[in-house]
């Protein structure tokens, strides 16, 4: 199996961009501190800042579907702002379902204690997170079959 190469995992939002990294085999992965969105032109400027960093050799972006699976105006909005990624970065993008890891985060954050005003400023990051560990899986599956 190909090592998947170092990816960047992103939550995107109007007001906050969570980030989450693995490291270059697809085993490890961390939180990155949230970007804090400002304009798009910013914002593209701070991930490339973070690509440049961390070496990413990939993109994954969480779309928020609905419920029903279907693309509503958020999903929408985010996959113009992948396709900005991929002309920005020129590197792959991956899209996935990224229904319920915000909720999924606060969850997983409430049971390690973490208080509300502890999470606010991380659940992002943390979302971004379980949209890694989603892809990086199904990668896994895929290439297990």
């Amino acid at each position: 199996m190909t090592p998947p190469g170092r990816r960047l995992a992103i939550d995107y939002g109007k007001k906050r961009i969570g980030l989450a990294v693995c490291d270059p085999l697809g085993i490890a992965t961390r939180p990155l501190p949230v970007l804090q969105s400002t304009s798009v032109s910013a914002d593209l400027d701070a991930l490339a800042k973070v690509v440049a960093d961390e070496e990413v050799a990939g993109l994954v972006l969480g779309i928020p579907l609905q419920l029903d699976g279907a693309d509503g105006r958020a999903a929408q909005e985010v996959r113009l702002f992948a396709n900005v990624l991929r002309e920005r970065f020129q590197l792959p993008v991956d899209e996935i379902d990224e229904r319920m890891t915000t909720k999924a985060a606060h969850a997983l954050m409430k049971d390690a204690g973490q208080r509300h005003s502890q999470r606010k400023g991380r659940i992002d990051s943390t979302a971004a997170l379980l949209i890694l560990k989603t892809w990086l899986d199904k990668r896994r599956m895929t290439k297990a079959e």
